[in-house]
């Protein structure tokens, strides 16, 4: 079995250079993530593979790309008939021959597939796996090449995976029926013990495993005390319309059914876009809910965790859980439903401890029912104490889901969570209050519960406390200033940070003193305590890109979007995505041919779409008097200016890598970002003027489409972070006016 590290890149000889032509010319980019690539070198070679990659990743790009370019069919594995048609949707809109199996298609679309298969005219076909599973699945491929079997959400295979479904452990029975095809297993959300599982019961040989960064840095994470959730949910919501009162796509997550009907049902009374969806409903009900979200027809979707598996929209700019998930995979997986797109969008959870033990009683009770073993109970109560622990402890939120699935973040402040934004309130006092809730645990021997020491500290004359003589502690009424709430909060957090424990007595949750107590008590530790504001509802929401971009002319891009889905009966961002159409808000482009240089646009949607477009951008940027054809153009930020600090330093990329903790590619990202809006003038510290002059030779030879064909010109001596500085440098030569592949 091979691993790989995170950053490990895939070498231009590694994958064809028609590979990537094919690429350009049907999904429009010119370039694959690293452990995209990694993925995709394994398919062409016709090896297993695991790839682990966050929701928006690319994941679906890993298997599609091969089975476009290698021909034959390939089978993917889905769950769901919703996954499996926006999947296939998408395909059909870049022009490629895909098909899925329901079985509630008639008689006659079943047979128009099977006499598609027989001409082996579908490249990719999609099914569930009760229906692969079936005697008469194999049967279906007569006559065709099956190169490879995808099997998408694999952790499902897994017993210790949060959404176990049996029949995903028989899939390895497939190998019996396609010896020769590769296996490629793909999920967002695995912890080691649930790869491993994976690797074990889908009997993947030899595999390469690709595991992406956890890390989705688009995303803003936010815990706020659950008050008034009807009321905190119309505030988010507000808060993500735009100037002209378009609502954002958004899915808020909640606990129990009769909790989804009551919000969807006050939102919708006070005029908001909202649906409700559990399982409770029909499938007819649950389909028309999920088929007006995906087609923008209805913004808001309420639900429980039922709902989400299925949706691939992209332009998701909000997940509200209003209640706790049941561990760390569930809420990322669910909060990985949002920004897709890669562009901004917001995660809020609003806790509330009477929901963690709602959750508490559910695990049991489902324990009981399905005479489930006490190592699964176990497991499930110990990632729910995990995932409390994670909204209790004033940690960055991205730090601590990374390093929940094993691995490390090196970035001290993410700029993108209630902790680093500094939307947490840390008690100044913080350390005198723990010492003081500390020495009343260890002065009560250890011998009681939460209730009790609050009641000492706050000095309460209940007659519990006067029987037990605990009014003539030293610690009686010694944070008597304080709420009872603040307490049990504050106390709640020193378990979680392991300054206190609780030890179960019988019946009776005991609070003793933790592994760390006594750092703190001995003042060799200073520990936080939170007080949570939350985010104001004043606050604007940031922009969609890193990138600026003409707001109003997005809105009109989105608006003709909508109509252009509407004809064609697809989901918008099965079209076009929000992230495309901010590039072209950005650009603002005058001809069809510099389109090509939006990331993103495919030959086939430029050959569809291109005339509306441009002929929508001609029209607006005519009637505001602005010019056409702008470069991109970032905002400031303290992370963008540190580079910036370094950049007119003139100092190497290495050095720069090494000083921000960051690859060299991301260091170039920035350094190209400057170049285009013009504040670094001279790459001489970078790139020679003899590279550059062979990189503009190379790209006029081969194009400026795909980097590889220009390193290839290039006889492989000139690596491409300089390629990138020198495209970045000659934009005149770009029709787009970009270094284009970058």
């Amino acid at each position: 079995m091979s691993t790989t590290s995170l950053s490990t890149a895939v070498a231009a000889s590694d994958i064809p250079s028609r590979f990537f032509q094919m690429l350009q010319e049907v999904w429009g980019f010119s370039e694959l993530r690293d452990s995209q690539g990694q993925a995709v070198e394994a398919a062409l070679s016709g090896r297993d593979a695991l790839v682990v990659m966050p929701t928006g990743g690319g994941k679906s790009l890993c298997y599609q790309s091969p089975a476009v370019y290698r021909g034959g069919c390939t089978i993917v594995i889905s769950p769901l008939i919703a996954l499996m048609k926006d999947q296939v949707d998408s395909l059909h809109q870049v022009g490629v021959p895909a098909a899925r199996w329901d079985s509630n298609a008639s008689g006659q679309e079943k047979r128009e597939l099977l006499e598609q298969l027989r001409q082996q005219r579908i490249r990719l076909f999609f099914a569930s796996p009760e229906r692969a599973l079936q005697d008469d699945f194999a049967s279906l491929f007569k006559g065709n090449k099956v190169p490879m079997i995808a099997i998408d959400e694999a952790h499902c295979v897994s017993q210790w995976g949060h959404d176990f479904r049996p029949e995903y452990r028989q899939l390895s029975q497939l190998r019996k029926h396609f010896p020769e095809a590769s296996v490629m297993a793909l999920t967002a959300t695995a912890t080691q013990k649930v790869r491993d599982d994976i690797l074990q019961q889908l009997q993947l040989r030899s595999p390469s495993i690709s595991v992406s960064s956890f890390d989705r840095p688009n995303l803003t994470y936010r815990i706020l005390p659950q008050v008034d959730v009807l009321a905190q949910c119309k505030e988010i919501i507000d808060r993500h319309k735009s100037s002209s009162g378009h609502s954002a796509g958004g899915i808020i997550y909640c606990m129990r059914r009769l909790d989804v009907d009551q919000l969807a049902d006050s939102l919708s009374q006070a005029g908001y876009s909202v649906v409700p969806y559990h399982a409770g409903l029909t499938p007819q009900q649950r389909h028309q809910a999920q088929d007006a979200f995906v087609k923008e027809k209805v913004q808001v979707v309420v639900a429980t965790v039922a709902f989400g598996m299925g949706i691939d929209r992209s332009n998701v700019r909000f997940v509200i859980h209003a209640s706790v998930p049941k561990s760390m995979e569930h809420y990322q997986q669910e909060t990985g439903r949002a920004g897709r797109d890669g562009l901004r969008a917001e995660c809020t959870l609003l806790f509330s401890n009477r929901d963690v033990n709602s959750m508490r009683k559910l695990l049991n009770n489902s324990a009981d029912q399905s005479s489930a073993s006490k190592d699964w109970l176990e497991s499930q109560l110990n990632q729910l104490e995990l995932m409390v622990g994670f909204c209790k402890l004033p940690i960055c939120r991205h730090r601590n889901i990374v390093e929940y699935f094993g691995q490390s973040y090196s970035t001290e402040n993410c700029g993108a969570c209630d902790v680093c934004l500094g939307d947490l309130d840390v008690v100044t006092e913080s350390k005198v209050i723990a010492q003081k809730i500390l020495s009343c645990v260890h002065r009560m021997g250890e011998r009681f519960g939460t209730n009790a020491i609050i009641d000492v500290l706050l000095g309460s004359n209940s007659r519990d406390v006067q029987r037990r003589g605990h009014e003539s502690l030293s610690t009686f009424g010694i944070l008597k200033g304080h709420t009872r709430v603040e307490l049990k909060d504050w106390i709640e957090q020193m378990i979680h940070a392991k300054l206190l424990m609780v030890v179960q007595d019988g019946n009776y949750p005991l609070l003793k003193l933790g592994s760390q107590a006594k750092s703190v008590l001995f003042g060799n530790h200073i520990p936080k305590l939170i007080r949570t504001t939350g985010a104001s509802a004043q606050e604007s929401i940031k922009p969609l890109a890193r990138f600026l971009y003409d707001t109003t002319l997005l809105e009109r891009l989105l608006e003709w979007r909508q109509e252009a889905a509407d004809q064609e009966k697809v989901a918008p961002y099965v079209l076009l995505s929000d992230t495309v159409l901010a590039e072209i808000a950005a650009r603002r482009p005058s001809k069809i041919d510099r389109l090509s240089g939006v990331a993103g646009m495919g030959a086939k949607q430029i050959a569809q779409h291109g005339q509306a477009i441009i002929g929508l951008v001609e029209s607006h940027c005519s009637l505001k008097s602005i010019p056409m054809d702008q470069p991109l153009q970032f905002p400031s930020s303290p992370v963008r200016d540190s580079y910036g600090v370094r950049f007119k330093e003139r100092k190497s990329l290495e050095q720069i890598a090494s000083e921000l903790h960051v690859v060299e590619s991301t260091v170039t990202k920035y350094l190209v970002e400057h170049i285009l809006e013009g504040s670094v003038k001279d790459v001489s510290a970078w790139v020679s003027e003899s590279e550059i002059q062979k990189v503009i030779a190379a790209a006029n030879k081969v194009g400026y489409g795909r980097l590889i064909p220009i390193y290839e010109a290039c006889n492989s001596q000139i690596d491409y972070n300089k390629i990138k500085i020198a495209l970045a440098f000659q934009p005149a030569l770009s029709p787009s006016g970009q270094p284009k592949g970058s």
